[in-house]
């Protein structure tokens, strides 16, 4: 945002601009808060107000897979970065020199063969399950250290993979904007 409309709002309306210094009821525990995105600390927040005093895996998945672990004392401690479904498609046909680019079918992408028979096939598989193996490999890390970890996916990619997440997840499109709303609550009382 620019300073010009930055300085606008801040003068004619009350507004709150998010970041990692505005009043939580988290603790963020990254190393590095000023780098953390407003939709990682939002989706932590939302995910604390959900399942207060519990460990919670965040799963964003869409342009990135995002994963955000809040432990049962609310703090933020970070989690992973990976490319997410579109990135790793564009990804083979930007950095290969043969590989075509791939527009897969998102409504049935779940419904992938385990073993392509085209080339475009074999993309969508290796694309699909590597997503769905990481995803597995990651909840499968924090549940041998958090047996009691709640696991949390969103994200525009969210409805093409909750299917084949082999643990216990609770699915929720609008976590982001519930955490906004907490942070909003959080501030209007102080």
């Amino acid at each position: 945002m620019n300073d010009e409309l930055h300085r606008y709002l801040e003068k004619n309306f009350n507004t709150i601009f998010l970041s990692h210094k505005t009043a939580l009821p988290i603790k963020i525990q990254y190393k590095t808060p000023e780098q953390l995105g407003n939709d990682r600390i939002a989706a932590a927040v939302a995910a604390w107000a959900r399942f207060p005093h519990s460990n919670t895996l965040v799963i964003q998945a869409g342009t990135c897979l995002v994963y955000d672990f809040i432990n049962s004392h609310g703090e933020y401690m970070g989690g992973a970065i990976s490319p997410g479904l579109s990135m790793r498609f564009k990804a083979l046909h930007s950095f290969t020199a043969k590989l075509p680019s791939v527009a897969p079918d998102y409504d049935t992408l779940s419904e992938c063969q385990l073993t392509g028979a085209s080339t475009k096939e074999s993309i969508v598989s290796g694309v699909f399950n590597g997503v769905i193996g990481e995803i597995n490999y990651e909840i499968g890390l924090y549940m041998k250290k958090y047996p009691d970890l709640n696991i949390i996916l969103t994200g525009g990619n969210m409805h093409h993979l909750k299917k084949s997440i082999k643990n216990t997840i609770f699915a929720n499109s609008n976590l982001v904007l519930e955490g906004l709303n907490k942070i909003l609550e959080t501030n209007a009382n102080q």
